[in-house]
């Protein structure tokens, strides 16, 4: 029996080795030089094993990892999932709500039942008790850890029940104290917010990362229908979040070929963003909207011999707005992934809501075709389109509003660092203001808020891989309707000298890169060196403060860590906010900790 054991601990250390080799042959290149700002190995130990399988079989990482066989995938995925450090990552919460959800949990004063909490994409709570009289006394009442490291997908909150995605699982917890009504479980990972049926306002829609759609019971968490969008390509991802108005369930299109293109052998680029319209009610598609015309060959290249495409990219990486009274989806688009560069990459574009024709489409940077092959030095030459970038496409959300005369405007933000108001019937820009130096991770990266009269920008400004004309600018900023002049600034202080990620490798960066959100006269604001923060819409002046570096005790037992906070924003109901922490993806702090604040 012993020498049996002793065989079996020399084989497991033997595949161990083999998986060692594999994950250095294979990845270490790429994911430990720090200078391509990618997810660390270290990182990845959030990630479960069939989540690293996903990545190497139809993610991301498809194309580097063509050559290898599924034994040696699983062997990689099986090696960085066993390398947790944060303990188990497949418990799930013992913290069972002792009722279930009724009709008048649905019904309290305040929820946010979108990404953008309006259709408008204003991230503007108007029914809030918290202001700047009292935003001091907010205290941390619940904290709730995922099973990934990076915790993008942002909650909604329908009256009492918060609901919140984790990996491939959707949660409805009791916003009160975090309990667990119930969870259902989706086909493939979930990245993006669900968003209330505000026809019944007792269903919710779902997205997952394979376009697979679902419509979901509210108060008990079971399925009414599911229903694919149908994409050209496997690449092709739905990043952002869905939105909603009468039959019309509004899925943008996004790609992650900019990262395939990395692979000499791929032949870069085909694919497009776009939008598809769900029927609410049946789960039939209504249209689907290609942003770029099919794409054509440009020929051979002189090296690889493989074959470019364009046009290519114009992904779709923000929640899109809608107009019910116009009938009229509005959002902005991404980089170009080939030369030459497409006239509706970088732009803004208005679309009918009914028909799913463009309306009209601005284009506020030519030229910019961009992948990321073109980091990486050795083969740069290879596969970097001719124009390089810069990469200044708009991942923020489109907002609408209204000037003082009461008419419509549009309001986007760059990442170029430029802030653009629209005439909403022609789309021709009224004025445009900078108020970031921008950059491939910011500029304006995820989302601004306003109350209607002032539009409030975060500004990441990360230097990344580039040279920059000017010093960074990363803070907030108010910018006034009329024309677009800059109110006041908050510059954020550096103080990632002292800081390090609590898991993994991921560095600490300064800059308001995730989407804020506001109620009353306070803005709320999550940084990539983890502090969560309130201001004064007046002046910009910090209010309060909270830094969410740190380890927590969970409601549903799952070891959690705070880290950088990007992509989703804070979200505000009556005396609570919500805010997620922990994102590493451009090698930023990994974290997987959802926490919720209220007043005392």
């Amino acid at each position: 029996m012993k020498r049996i054991l002793l065989l079996l601990f020399f084989v497991s250390q033997l595949a161990f080795t083999d998986a060692s080799k594999l994950v250095k042959e294979n990845c270490a290149s790429c994911h430990e030089d720090e200078g391509l700002n990618l997810i660390s190995l270290s990182s990845m130990t959030y990630l479960t094993q069939s989540e690293l399988m996903y990545v190497l079989q139809k993610g991301k990482m498809k194309q580097q990892a063509s050559h290898l066989s599924i034994q040696e995938k699983e062997a990689i995925s099986e090696y960085l999932a066993q390398n947790e450090v944060l303990g188990t990552m497949t418990g799930s919460s013992n913290y069972k709500c002792p009722h279930v959800i009724e009709k008048r949990d649905l019904k309290q004063s305040s929820s946010w039942p979108s990404w953008g909490y309006d259709n408008f994409n204003t991230r503007n709570q108007l029914h809030s008790n918290i202001n700047a009289d009292n935003v001091k006394s907010l205290k941390l009442r619940w904290s709730f850890g995922i099973s990934s490291q990076d915790v993008r997908a942002q909650p909604i909150v329908i009256g009492e029940v918060i609901l919140l995605s984790d990996s491939d699982s959707l949660h409805a917890l009791n916003r009160e104290n975090g309990c667990t009504y119930w969870k259902f479980t989706s086909k493939a990972r979930l990245r993006n917010a669900p968003v209330l049926n505000k026809i019944d306002g007792e269903s919710i829609f779902l997205v997952d990362s394979d376009f697979e759609v679902y419509k979901l019971n509210l108060l008990s968490g079971e399925l009414i229908w599911a229903s694919k969008i149908p994409v050209d390509y496997e690449s092709n991802i739905p990043s952002a979040s869905p939105v909603q108005s009468g039959k019309y369930l509004i899925v943008p299109i996004s790609t992650f070929e900019t990262v395939l293109a990395i692979d000499p052998r791929h032949e870069c680029c085909k694919t497009s963003g776009g939008i598809a319209a769900v029927d609410t009610d049946s789960g039939e598609i209504i249209w689907t909207h290609r942003i770029e015309e099919k794409s054509t060959s440009l020929g051979k290249t002189l090296i690889t011999r493989m074959e470019k495409f364009a046009p290519a990219g114009s992904a779709v990486w923000n929640a899109p707005g809608i107009d019910e009274e116009d009938k009229r989806i509005f959002f902005g688009t991404g980089q170009s992934l080939q030369s030459p560069a497409s006239n509706f990459s970088d732009a803004i574009i208005s679309m009918n809501l009914e028909s799913g024709e463009k309306m009209w489409a601005t284009q506020t940077l030519k030229g910019d075709a961009y992948n990321m092959g073109c980091e990486i030095p050795g083969i740069k030459r290879l596969v970097c389109p001719k124009e390089n970038g810069p990469d200044f496409d708009f991942g923020a959300s489109v907002i609408q509003s209204k000037n003082q005369e009461g008419e419509k405007i549009l309001l986007a933000g760059q990442k170029s660092g430029w802030v653009f108001r629209l005439d909403i019937d022609t789309g021709e820009i009224s004025w445009k203001s900078k108020v970031g130096n921008g950059g491939t991770l910011g500029g304006v990266h995820f989302g601004m808020t306003t109350d209607n009269k002032n539009l409030y920008v975060p500004v990441s400004d990360r230097k990344v891989n580039r040279d920059y004309d000017n010093d960074a600018k990363p803070g907030l900023y108010a910018l006034d309707f009329e024309d677009g002049d800059i109110l006041w600034e908050y510059r954020l202080d550096d103080i990632c000298k002292s800081r390090k990620a609590l898991h993994g490798e991921g560095k600490c960066s300064t800059g308001f890169s995730a989407a804020i959100s506001m109620t009353n006269n306070v803005i709320f604001a999550g940084a990539l060196d983890g502090r969560f923060s309130a201001h004064a819409s007046e002046d910009g002046s910090k209010l309060w403060e909270f830094d969410t570096l740190k380890d927590f005790i969970t409601v549903n037992g799952m070891p959690a860590v705070g880290g950088s906070i990007d992509s989703a924003g804070p979200v505000i109901v009556d005396d609570w906010v919500f805010v997620n922490s922990g994102y590493s993806q451009h090698g930023q702090m990994a974290g997987n900790a959802i926490l919720a604040f209220s007043l005392d």
